[in-house]
């Protein structure tokens, strides 16, 4: 993992951090969790695959020169538009649709929807990466609004 990619990471994670209802730890087998204090709404209906799997929101996870996002969150708490212009201010990363495969050299996001849960899932590269503000009003507020719903 480069500097930039560790640096962009711990401003993630202190976001998340500093949420209420929400914590970031590092499971026995080094994934990066976002976990609930309590279960999360849909847990009843999802394998129970680990200790965390309850209690997971999502996950942060670095690549050498990339950071990944994935988080879920109550089916219809949001719509895509409103997530778009958060995630994507900018409208430099490309939106691949659920089930397509995803650029390895691009920096991408997408938004998945079922029946159980919502959720965004971004990978940013290089570029935007950099330039990317975790610490952003809105992009905070959102992340606030999606981890507000588990207490």
């Amino acid at each position: 993992m480069n500097k930039m990619v560790e640096q962009k990471m711990n401003e993630m994670t202190d976001v998340f951090n500093s949420l209420p209802n929400c914590r970031v730890e590092t499971s026995e087998d080094g994934k990066v969790l976002i976990l609930s204090d309590t279960p999360v709404p849909w847990s009843d209906m999802i394998d129970k695959r680990d200790a965390h799997s309850e209690y997971k929101i999502g996950s942060i996870t670095p690549h050498k020169a990339a950071l990944g996002l994935y988080i879920d969150f109550p089916h219809n708490l949001l719509d895509i538009d409103r997530v778009e212009d958060i995630v994507d201010p900018e409208i430099t990363l490309t939106y691949f649709e659920p089930g397509t495969k995803t650029s390895t050299a691009k920096s991408w996001w997408r938004f998945r929807s079922d029946e159980k849960f919502d959720s965004v899932h971004m990978v940013l590269r290089k570029t935007e990466l950099e330039l990317y503000d975790f610490t952003r009003d809105d992009w905070v507020g959102l992340m606030e609004e999606i981890t507000a719903v588990h207490k």
